[in-house]
């Protein structure tokens, strides 16, 4: 069975949740659900698997005038149009990216010798532990009631979603909290995986940026779970040089014997 196939379930609920979401004056529409950003086929060939993680999709997927213009495969898709919706997906970082808050990741990546982009010989796939769902406003000022509506559904997805991607490695910059909704089994504890205790400009940091990581099963493979705080954008506490500096550590780090 194929990648694609694998995903079917997942597409199908991902659209569901997307139409019971439909009530909620934060959803952003038109739009679609984003189950993932980036090349499924390239990811799948990829050595290693990476994902990066954030919390759910941004409004300006959609922008205001032109809501499908990162997205052209997908105006007037439909939850049946499997292929289509996944083809749409897979090309997102070819069309018109939302490169800005991307950016913040792409350093790390490339420091493992990845990338969102084509041209590396691992292609990322970003994805989101709260929902596939963009809203207005962003998620840390969304109502309670609209927060529970969308990750009843959004982190059975997301779990659902790495269980058939089977990821190396997965690459989490979001609120602490959130690592406690992970229900992957855990192979041991959050163990230290390197902290910049300097700026850029050499000058010593009031709050070490510590990172951390976790290896868990994710279905019968290990995976590496790295947590890396988030500020306003995902690692915006550390240069661009310390974010490929910390990409080199962890592409070097050993699975769990």
């Amino acid at each position: 069975m194929s990648e694609r196939d694998k995903l079917s379930a997942v597409v199908a609920k991902a659209w569901r949740s997307f139409d019971s979401a439909a009530s909620l004056k934060s959803r952003v529409s038109p739009a679609i659900p984003i189950l993932f950003f980036g090349d499924l086929d390239a990811y799948v060939n990829s050595q290693p698997r990476v994902l990066t993680v954030g919390l759910n999709p941004s409004r300006n997927e959609f922008p205001e005038g032109d809501p499908f213009q990162r997205f052209p495969l997908a105006e007037n898709a439909a939850a049946g149009d499997r292929q289509r919706y996944l083809d749409a997906l897979s090309a997102y970082f070819r069309t018109r990216p939302y490169a800005r808050w991307f950016n913040s990741f792409e350093p790390l990546l490339n420091g493992m010798g990845a990338s969102y982009y084509d041209g590396r010989t691992s292609t990322v796939l970003h994805t989101d532990i709260c929902s596939p769902i963009a809203t207005d406003p962003t998620w840390s000022r969304l109502g309670e009631a609209d927060r529970r509506v969308l990750v009843d559904d959004g982190r059975t997805l997301w779990h659902e979603l790495l269980a058939a991607l089977q990821p190396n490695v997965v690459l989490l910059s979001v609120a602490k909290s959130h690592l406690e909704h992970i229900w992957f089994d855990a192979m041991g504890p959050w163990e230290p995986v390197h902290t910049f205790n300097l700026k850029a400009d050499g000058a010593s940091r009031k709050h070490p940026y510590r990172v951390r990581g976790r290896w868990h099963l994710i279905g019968v493979k290990p995976a590496l779970l790295v947590f890396c705080p988030a500020s306003q954008t995902p690692l915006g506490s550390i240069s661009t040089a310390q974010k490929r500096e910390l990409g080199a550590i962890i592409a070097k780090m050993n699975r769990p014997t």
